[in-house]
């Protein structure tokens, strides 16, 4: 069976800013699928809030959440294996198993490595770190989703550099978070190790929604 397909979309100042790119992922994920392309329209008003599409066979299905929070986040390395997941589906049982892994060490989600160790993704969130004045992010050809919060930093920088990185290769290193809901999100700390910040991230935050 045909998993649905999920869009998950942030509504700040009464609109969708990263709603293009939605439905570009959207269109590029029902042709991968061989799905029909439903007929969204764009919310509009109201508060800040993020918005879950759900793309059935009979239907689009819809709900609302708050915005979680910003801070820092603390992350732990899954024993989960990483699965390919090129499209945005509810097939997500290897993310379901790291996030219990995650809450199980007091931390605020899991980073699932490859099944050769390759630095894959987080549960919910696309990793990015800086090689100096240069971004990074691992490679799509290892099967992780193409995220519409990456896109977006690809469209505001031209061009994001990808890797194929172990773990003890990211350790020590500037990496941040990010995703269509919350943006961009630094972290705390990564196993327990403190994760050190660029002034770069920072400066990609202020321009994300804008």
């Amino acid at each position: 069976m045909t998993p649905n397909l999920i869009e998950t979309v942030r509504v700040t100042n009464g609109n969708p800013p990263l709603w293009n790119l939605h439905l570009a992922r959207l269109r590029d994920s029902c042709m991968k699928l061989g799905l029909g392309f439903p007929t969204l329209v764009p919310p509009h008003g109201g508060k800040d809030r993020i918005l879950r599409y759900e793309i059935r066979p009979d239907g689009v299905g819809l709900s609302e959440r708050e915005v979680g929070p910003m801070e820092p986040l603390r992350l732990v390395t899954a024993q989960t294996v990483h699965e390919p997941y090129p499209c945005k589906t509810t097939d997500r049982a290897c993310f379901a198993e790291a996030r219990n892994e995650a809450v199980a060490a007091n931390a605020h989600d899991a980073v699932l490595l490859t099944a050769q160790g390759w630095v894959a993704e987080a549960t919910i969130w696309t990793l990015c770190w800086w090689e100096m004045s240069m971004l990074a992010t691992p490679a799509l050809s290892l099967g992780i989703l193409p995220g519409v919060g990456r896109s977006r930093i690809l469209a505001k920088r031209g061009h994001i550099v990808e890797r194929k990185v172990t773990r003890r290769a990211l350790s020590g290193v500037p990496v941040f978070l990010v995703n269509a809901a919350r943006g961009i999100v630094e972290i705390e700390s990564w196993d327990g190790e403190r994760v050190p910040r660029h002034p770069g991230t920072a400066r990609l935050a202020e321009q994300f929604w804008t």
